[in-house]
Formats: C-alpha cells, structure tokens, sequence
C-alpha cells in the first residue's frame, strides 16, 4: 500500500491542510519539521485514518469531537481508493462526496493488519523506541523474549522467568500474607515458641505444686472416712423419715372417722350443680330482657326505610352508564385538541406549498398535484447514486493514468538489467560447504567433546568403588532386574517394619500393663472399698447368734446387747458395701483389664521373636546372591544406587565412543566439502589458494550467486509486474469507460424523473432532494390530518351520541323529569340514586337479619328459665354445711 496524498481535513490543529507523497524513483519520503509543528499529529493521523478514530481522541482540542475527520489517496498493486474518515460510531469510511462505502473497503489494502500491529510496526516514536529497548532487555513481552532469546540462545526464557518470579512471589515479600511460605513458616515458628512457653514447668512451681497435691489428697482421705460414717447415719434416719409421715396421716384420719359418726353420703359433685343452676338462671333473665329491647329498636328501624325497588332492577344499566360518563367525560376537550391539531398540520402545509410555490388549494387538490410515491422514491435514489457515480468516474480515470506511468517505469527497469548464470555443480558445493557451519569452531567443540566424554567416563569408573570392573565386564555383569530389586527391597523394608512395629507394640503394651497395675494400687489405697466377703462374713456371725439365742444356747436377757452389736455391724457392713458398690465395680473392671492387658503382651513377645527370625533368615539368602554375582559385601540398600551408577558407566562410556565416531566422521566431511568447492569454484573462473579455508571458499561462492540471483529475481518480478500492469490497464481504460456510460445514463434518467416530479429539468440535486423533502412533508400532514379526523374526533362524536340516547333512555323509564337534561347530568343523577337504593336496601337487610336472631335467643332465653324453674321445685334441698 502507498500513500500519495494525506488530507488532515479537521484533525488536531489543521484544518482543510493535505500533504502530497509524489511517486519517485527513489520512493521515500522524509517529514522535517521544529517541536510543535505536527509531526506527531501526523502519524497519529495516519493510524486514525486507517482504523478508525478513537472514542476519546486527545486531537479534539480546536475542532468538536464529533466533527473529526480525516482523508487519503492511496493505492496497491490492485488498485487505488480515494475515501475519508469520520467521527461517528458505525459507517465512518466516506467518500469525497460523503458517500458510505463499506467497512470492509481497506481490506485489499490493509491485508490482517489490526491497530495494535500496524501502530506497533509502523507508528514507532522516541517514547516507543526507549521502551521497546527495555522490553528487548527484560523480555517482557512477546517481541522483547524472541529478540532476547535469539540473540542469548536460550529458549523459553520468558516462561522460566515467569516461573522463577511467581515462586519468589510465593516465598518471600515485602508485604506480610498468608499464603507466602516464609510468613507461614514464621507464624508456626511463633505458635512452637508460644506453646513451649506455656508448656515448661519450673522446679520450684512443680516441688509446690506435689506438696499441695500430698496434702490434699491427705485431706481428700479424711473427709472420705468422714463421709462414710455420715452416710451410715443418714441411711438410718432415712429409714425412720421415710416412714414416719405414713404413721401420722394414719392416726390423723382415724380419730378424723371416728369423730364424723354416721352421715347421709351426698354426690360429690351437688354444690357445684346448685351454683351453676342459679348461675344460668340469672343470665337467663338479663338475656331475655336484652333480646326483648333488641327486637323492638330493630322493629322500630325497620319501619323508617324504603327500599326503591324500580331503580335497583335497573342497577347494571345505571353502572354502566355511569362508567361511559366517566370514560367521555374528557371527549369534548379532546375532540377540540385535535381539531387545533388538524389546523396545526394545514398551516406547515401551507408553508411547505409557498416554499415550493403551489398555490394553497383544497386538501383534496394538493393531494392530486403531489407526485406518487414511485416517482419520489426513484428521484431520491437517482440522488443517492449520483455520488458513487461520477465518483467512480474521477477514480477510474486516475487509476489509469497512473497505470499508464507505472507501465513506462517498468519498461525502462527492464531495460537496464542484466542476467547471468550459475552452474548447479557451484550451488550444491556450496549447500555441503555450508551445512557443515563453521568449521574450526564445531572441530574445536567436538574436541573439546571428546576430551570431556573421557575425563566423564573416568569419574563414572571410580564411582564403583570396590566392586569397579572393565567395561566389557560391567556390560557382562547380569544383575537381578530392577523389578526383582525393588521387590526384595519392599520385602526386607516390609519385614523390617513390621519387627519395628512390634517393637513399638511390645513397648507400649508393657508400659500400659504396668500403667494398669499402678492404677489398681492407688485405687485400692484411696478407696479401700468393702468387698462382698466382708458382707457375707458379718451377716453369718448375726444369723449364727440369733440362731443360738432361738435354740436356748445363750441366754437373750445376758447375751442381747451382744447380738445387737452383731446386727448393727451386720448393717453397717452392708451399707459400706451398697455405698462402695461403684469402688467395687470399678475395681473389678480394672482387675479385669489388666488380665486382658498381660495376656496380649504374652502375645507381642511371641510376635516379635517370629519377625526378627524372619529378618535375620533374608539377609542370609541376599548375602549369597550377592556372592553368586561377583559382588561380596554388597548390601541390598546400596545396591540399587550402584547399579545407578554401572548405568552412568556404561552410559559414559557409549557417549565417548559416539563422540570419537563423531569427530573423525565430521573432520573427513569438512575435507570433502572443501575438496568439492574449491573444484566449483574453479570451473566458474574463480582462483582458489591452497591455504584458504573452506568458510573463506564459502564467502566468495556466497557472493557470486547472490549478485546473480538477486540480477535474476529482480527481471522476474519486474517482468511480472509490467504484464499485470498491462493487463490491468486494459482493464482500467474499460472501467473508465463503463463509468462515462453510467453517467450519461444517469444524466438522462434524472431529467426524465424532474419532469415527472413537476421540477425544472434544470434542478440540481440539492434543489431536488430539498423538494422532495417538502413533498414527503406535505403528504404526511395530509395523511395524519385524515387519520386524526376519521381515528379520532369521528368516533369521539359517535360514542357521545350513543351515550346521550343511552340516557335518554334509562331517564323515559326511572325519572321521566329527566329527559331534557344533558346526559352526563343525567347519569350523575341516577347513579347517586342508585348507591343511596343500595345502602337502604343493606341496612334493610341488615335489621332484618339482627330481628331474626334477636327472636332467637329471646326464645332461648324463655325456655332456659322455664327448665331451671321446673328442676328447682322437683329437688331436694342441699345443705351448704354439708358441701364436701
């Protein structure tokens, strides 16, 4: 794409100011300007003018924003384009004549480019160039990495700089968070800190601590004795509490009977029965007068209503006159509204028929004398081709003149270049030659290869250790398979773990059979608890004395206190017993434990024994294998690395002897390609010294194919383009000419459509476009003058006259008073008669359903008085003194 002009139409400061880019042998164009001259601007310019100005635009500052605009003149091999740029959301590429072209114009000649390439290609400044320098050095974007990495020769510099920078981030910053590892370490660090703190006891608070614990369980022992005895009383006096009360009641009640004597037994239930009666009775009696008084007041009230029957048979027609009141009541005012608008719309009619100089007929004349709609529309798009037409006709007669001077300067390029030839024999010398690189330096680097291959391999040897061995040796050496390792290893680990494991048991299970013995002594110290021998044992000495004193062995009179104190004890005993039944339990339950607790370690120890039997027996047998592969002493652990490192060997070994085939087969190659150029060059004409190195035969072979080459690629494509030229001119010569003939079509269709129109043939396209504007503007007064008249006031005036004979109506039947009056005075009046019919009628209803229940509960009421009366006089007479 060329620029060959560039209008800065209202943009920034310039206002109607173009800059010329005149074609040129040597076609480039240097703008030279002081500070504040444009030169920014300019280019700005440039990117706006291609892509669109932008919403907020900073070169709003002497023009609107909104009347920005922007023009060029360019071309491309296809073809040129003459257009402009406006300020506008949607449609911003024009034409010259302001015509919309489309948005997809700028393709041929922008290609894929968008704004951000095309800025960041081609719209370089001071600022950009600065920054593109720091961006090339930190790698920050994508541009800056590949420059970087292709200069350094490291790839994927950015991502691992990425990564390095986002797991710094995670680490360590500046800034305290909780999901860096370095906060999170020393917020652990602070709470281990804080919990040691809190967690270590000093000698002289733990000495004081044990005494306070000493004496207090010395106390602790006291008040328990203590509080045996005292519950050995409270079970006594329980005793006698629990039934004493029942003994007392007993004797209360029966000198309570026997002071009663004999009674007449009553239902217990009569003096509630007489209250309740003569409670009924009373609200009887009040209720009977109440209802008496209710039924005369509504009586009363009843008869002061009427109820107007004639207007509430009617009641739906009367609603929905009243409603049609409600609805036209604003008809009158609107039906004058729309009358001043018709007069409104006749008056811009008249206006519009003086500026067009009709004279001012009847609706109907006017009406006639505009053009019809198919005329209108053909003169309005005869205007709107009228730009695309002559505007294709400049385009295309400029396309070929500039065709034309672009033919001729092919000509003469053509003319001035001369070709050449190179044998095949030259260019694929040179292809070996130069598929080796750089000689000297890829034989040093192989060298330098092949030395470190050695010294590798070396180092990789002594790694063996003891067990070291010739190469040929260590590739004969079969060890077991890495899969068979790692079993044998899981085993032995297996093994191993589970002796440790059983240890573990063994240790904890001793600990917690001694932790259960323990308990048990400090249980039985503190608590002492009666056991149920103890029990057994008192109650036989008591039976055996009480059996001795009923068989006349003792004598009760002198040896009674004796068995008291037996049976006291007795009792005692079995108190303590049934008090320290929780102790005894407890004790059980822990003597029962520690059974089960040595029972288990019995079975740990025998566990354990078996594991450290079975360890003992693998490593025999992998002490033999080991000694079957040539490899005594070597444990099973460390045989797995060692095998790493026989693989590194062997690998080292392979890697030296590849670096040896490498070297001796590229220093032969390198002989070979010089041998093939030097010849080449030779047969081309070329002298080639003996002492010259293959990349100095490169340099030479180099340069005479590219000075013929580039002679050759220059007359192929200079060639080509002159027969695209010349096929594009004929092209070009018969767009011009199919442009004239449009024109001359559209001159005659234009006069042809002004006379239909009734315009002067003479009329210009702005006269024209003007008229039809008054025109359209004439006819749609007209047409909404009509749709007002019929849409509107028409069926307004109809409504008012079916509502007035509506009411006429209702008024001959119901009020004939009221016939001559207007109907919205009429369905005022019957509507208020209407709602006052309403309301006698509810409270009519009203009174009449308040009669009826008032009858109700007066009778009731009558016959409730009747029953109390007739269940008094048949009763007997209940004594109050005798109410229960």
């Amino acid at each position: 794409m060329r620029f060959h002009r560039l209008d800065l139409i209202k943009y920034g400061k310039f206002s109607d100011r173009s800059v010329e880019f005149p074609a040129a042998k040597q076609d480039f164009h240097l703008i030279v300007g002081p500070n504040e001259a444009g030169k920014s601007t300019l280019r700005a310019s440039i990117v706006d003018l291609l892509f669109g100005i932008p919403p907020r635009s900073v070169h709003s500052f002497l023009h609107p924003l909104n009347e920005l605009r922007l023009g060029a003149y360019i071309s491309n091999a296809a073809g040129t384009l003459e257009f402009q740029r406006a300020k506008a959301q949607k449609q911003t590429l024009r034409s010259p004549l302001d015509a919309i072209l489309s948005d997809s114009a700028l393709t041929p000649f922008l290609g894929t480019a968008d704004r951000s390439f095309f800025d960041q290609m081609f719209g370089l400044d001071h600022t950009r160039l600065v920054n593109g320098g720091n961006s090339i050095l930190n790698a920050e974007n994508d541009v800056g990495q590949i420059l970087f990495q292709s200069a350094a020769g490291v790839a994927s510099l950015g991502k691992i700089r990425d990564a390095l920078v986002a797991e710094a981030d995670k680490l360590w910053a500046p800034r305290k968070s909780n999901e860096r590892a370095y906060y999170i370490a020393s917020d652990q660090l602070d709470k281990a800190s804080t919990a040691l703190k809190e967690a270590t006891v000093r000698t002289k608070v733990w000495v004081d601590a044990n005494s306070k614990v000493e004496s207090l369980q010395a106390a602790l022992s006291h008040e328990r004795e203590r509080h045996q005895q005292r519950q050995s009383q409270r079970n006594s006096l329980e005793r006698i509490r629990r039934l004493a009360p029942f003994l007392m009641t007993l004797r209360e009640n029966e000198q309570k009977l026997a002071e009663l004597g004999e009674v007449i037994e009553l239902p217990a239930e009569a003096a509630a029965i007489l209250a309740s009666a003569e409670r009924e009775l009373a609200i009887a009696l009040e209720r009977l007068e109440l209802r008496n008084g209710e039924v005369g007041n509504l009586t009363e009230a009843l008869s002061h209503i009427e109820v107007d029957e004639a207007i509430l048979e009617l009641a739906a027609d009367i609603t929905n006159l009243d409603n049609l009141r409600l609805q036209y009541s604003a008809y009158e005012r609107d039906i004058a509204h729309r009358k001043k608008e018709i007069a409104g719309h006749w008056q811009a009619v008249g206006q519009a028929c003086a500026q067009l100089g009709w004279v001012q007929d009847s609706e109907s004349a006017i009406a006639q004398r505009l053009p019809t709609l198919l005329v209108r529309r053909e003169l309005r798009q005869l205007v709107r081709d009228r730009g695309g037409i002559f505007q294709a006709l400049r385009s295309a007669e400029q396309a070929e003149k500039a065709k034309d001077s672009e033919i001729k300067s092919l000509s003469a390029q053509l003319a001035e270049l001369q070709t050449g030839e190179i044998k095949p024999a030259l260019r694929a010398a040179l292809a070996n030659a130069k598929s080796c690189g750089d000689t000297e330096i890829a034989l040093q680097k192989q060298q330098t290869t092949l030395t470190k291959a050695k010294s590798a391999l070396d180092g990789l040897l002594l790694d063996l250790g003891q067990w070291r061995k010739p190469l040929p040796e260590l590739m004969a050496l079969q060890p077991p398979s890495q899969e068979k390792l790692t079993r044998l290893m899981q085993e032995r680990q297996t093994l191993l773990s589970d002796q440790k494991a059983e240890s573990v048991r063994l240790k904890n299970q001793t600990a917690e059979v001694a932790r259960v013995e323990l308990q048990i002594a400090q249980f039985k110290a503190l608590h002492q608890p009666t056991t149920r021998e103890a029990v057994i044992e008192a109650r036989t000495e008591r039976d055996a004395s009480w059996e001795a004193i009923k068989t006349g062995e003792i004598d009760l009179k002198r040896e009674g206190h004796t068995f008291e104190e037996k049976m006291s004890h007795a009792d005692q005993v079995a108190d303590r017993r049934l008090d320290d039944v929780e102790e005894a339990t407890e004790l059980q339950s822990l003597n029962q434990l520690l059974e089960r607790e040595q029972q288990s370690l019995t079975l740990i120890e025998g566990q354990c024994s078996q594991w450290a039997a079975a360890l003992q027996r693998f490593d025999d047998q992998w002490a033999q294998a080991a000694v079957g592969m040539d490899l005594a002493g070597m444990n099973l652990e460390g045989m797995g690395a060692w095998l790493l490192r026989r693989e590194r060997a062997l690998s080292g070994g392979i890697a030296y002897q590849d670096a040896k085939d490498e070297f001796d087969s590229f220093h032969l190659l390198v002989a070979e390609s010089r041998l093939n150029l030097a010849n080449a060059l030779q047969e081309a004409g070329f002298p080639v010294l003996e002492t010259a190195r293959l990349s100095v035969l490169c340099v030479q072979a180099e340069q005479h194919i590219q000075a013929i080459d580039n002679a050759t690629i220059r007359h192929e494509t200079l060639s080509a383009q002159w027969l695209a030229a010349q096929s594009l001119a004929t092209t070009l010569k018969q767009t011009t000419e199919e442009a004239q003939t449009e024109a001359s079509r559209w001159s005659k269709a234009w006069s042809t459509t002004l006379a239909k129109a009734g315009l002067s043939p003479d009329t210009d396209s702005g006269t024209a476009e003007g008229a039809l504007e008054l025109i359209e503007q004439i006819a749609e007064k007209l047409d909404k003058m009509r749709q007002i008249q019929v849409e509107r006031i028409d069926t307004m005036q109809a409504d008012l006259k079916a509502f007035a004979v509506e009411a006429n109506r209702l008024a001959q039947i119901i009020a004939v008073e009221l016939k001559d009056q207007p109907a919205e005075q009429i369905a005022l009046t019957l509507a208020n008669r209407l709602d006052r019919a309403r309301k006698s009628f509810a409270e009519s209803t009203r009174l009449q359903e308040a009669l009826r229940i008032a009858n109700r509960g007066k009778t009731s009421s009558r016959v409730t008085s009747r029953h109390f009366d007739y269940s008094k006089s048949s009763r007997v007479f209940i004594s109050r003194s005798n109410r229960p």
